[in-house]
């Protein structure tokens, strides 16, 4: 009966000791990440706006939104919780601004998206994150474990996958 209540003693310290250390840090972060990929800029639009889920996009399992193939979906599935979007600047295929629509999630902010053609079949996605970690626990797994860019590096794995599923047409 020691051992478990010196455990539970151990884990609740433990958690007080994150929270502590995450209100300590920065809440707001800004991450650049860049990828190319062997398509057009209008399959890798249609790709990134085809996405419903994240960090792993599973929707052909699961679709919230249809969205359609010029506008993203309303609403985004992040880690089993739907995140409502607004769109605040859309050029096809070239850029795109979605930001948070709700200011009280965990993790919100602004995600600017820009495609550049770097060669015939070759096109670079930038994504640009601009976030606020509400949660001090959230924000203390997010700067500890190095995840600052898990949502964009889940976006450049769906939209690679994405691709890799529809056919290039003629």
């Amino acid at each position: 009966m020691k051992a478990v209540s010196k455990f539970l003693v151990f884990c609740v310290l433990a958690v007080v000791v994150m929270y502590m250390v995450g209100a300590g840090m920065p809440a707001q972060h800004v991450v650049t990440r860049r990828m190319s990929f062997p398509a057009p800029p209008e399959r890798v639009w249609s790709a990134l706006l085809s996405i419903r889920q994240l960090p792993v996009d599973r929707s052909d399992l699961h679709i919230i939104d249809q969205g359609t193939a010029t506008r993203p979906p309303a609403t985004l599935e992040v880690v089993g919780t739907p995140v409502k979007l607004e769109v605040e600047t859309i050029h096809p295929p070239r850029d795109l601004v979605v930001k948070t629509a709700d200011a009280d999630v965990a993790y919100g902010g602004t995600w600017t998206f820009v495609l550049e053609l770097e060669s015939n079949e070759l096109t670079r996605l930038t994504v640009t994150e601009e976030a606020e970690v509400h949660n001090r626990l959230l924000r203390f797994a997010v700067r500890a474990l190095g995840l600052d860019d898990s949502l964009i590096d889940g976006i450049f794995r769906a939209v690679k996958r994405k691709l890799s599923e529809t056919p290039a047409g003629p």
